[in-house]
């Protein structure tokens, strides 16, 4: 199993670099940025990190609904050329509702999924050709994306629970090659001594994941039905399973448990990248 912090971008980047080289020290294997209207461009925050670490992998995750297949390459050409072969990327969607921020509507763009595959072999060609070897991932969830996850390199779930999880795999499994490599991605928060601040921020970093989440998805696990009748607040059961929150010493059951379902890396997102502190104990939950 390797392990990865999602950091936000859209703290200052002095901070960004910090973090990121105090996961380095932690022996973290990677660092994620994703590229999002709300967040700065990320190759310039990788450039930043890169220039201030040695070995942990960078993680880039772009929407080509924001960039085009030049613009990535682009990015990664320079990238690679100034800091080596460290940086992967995941080709996302998007969250939705951000993407609507800026004029974008997900939902109204057909065969989404194949939008998705097409940027990867473009992204592949363009990379080839310019001599660069990096790995592409693919952001899935639901089954639209799920269905195209076997013409990725490997692919990064946004879902944490056992059952989905087992769900999403089987579904990827169904249609192509069995050895991908598969991962997840989630809002996620380990203490040592409970926060309920922080605990609040993960309440709200999941929301974003669920309200994100295409209808379709939601609908599979009944969860879209809940969503509706629920007039102030998602409900916590649901909550549940789109996070990762538990005291540290009860993280190496979690992992064991979807280890054994062919989960080969977990990448942990806001808030436990809020601190030196957050990361600490996630570091202590990993040794432990």
């Amino acid at each position: 199993m390797k392990y990865g912090l999602h950091l936000n971008s859209e703290s200052n980047i002095d901070r960004v670099v910090q973090k990121s080289m105090e996961a380095e020290r932690l022996g973290l294997d990677s660092i994620w940025i994703c590229d999002m209207p709300s967040q700065r461009y990320v190759p310039i925050v990788a450039s930043a990190i890169a220039s201030r670490t040695k070995r942990i992998q960078i993680g880039l995750g772009f929407s080509p609904l924001l960039h085009t297949d030049q613009q990535i390459v682009s990015a990664f050409y320079s990238l690679i050329k100034a800091y080596g072969d460290r940086f992967e990327l995941c080709i996302i969607a998007g969250d939705k509702n951000q993407l609507k921020k800026v004029g974008i509507l997900r939902e109204s763009l057909r065969g989404n999924p194949e939008l998705l595959v097409q940027a990867k072999a473009e992204i592949s060609k363009r990379s080839k050709n310019q001599g660069l070897s990096f790995r592409i991932g693919l952001g899935a969830q639901g089954p639209g994306t799920l269905r195209i996850a076997p013409s990725f390199d490997c692919v990064h779930l946004n879902i944490c629970s056992p059952h989905i999880i087992e769900w999403a795999i089987k579904e990827i499994r169904k249609i192509g090659r069995k050895e991908i490599q598969i991962g997840i991605f989630a809002p996620s928060y380990i203490y040592t001594v409970y926060n309920h601040e922080l605990h609040q921020l993960l309440r709200s970093s999941s929301s974003a994941v669920i309200l994100g989440a295409s209808k379709r998805f939601l609908k599979v696990f009944g969860f879209y039905e809940q969503l509706i009748g629920s007039k102030d607040k998602i409900p916590q059961n649901i909550i549940d399973k789109f996070s990762i929150s538990m005291p540290y010493q009860k993280l190496k059951d979690y992992i064991s448990k979807i280890e054994s379902l062919g989960v080969e890396n977990i990448v942990f997102s806001y808030p436990q990248d809020y601190s030196i502190d957050t990361m600490h104990d996630l570091a202590k939950s990993l040794r432990y």
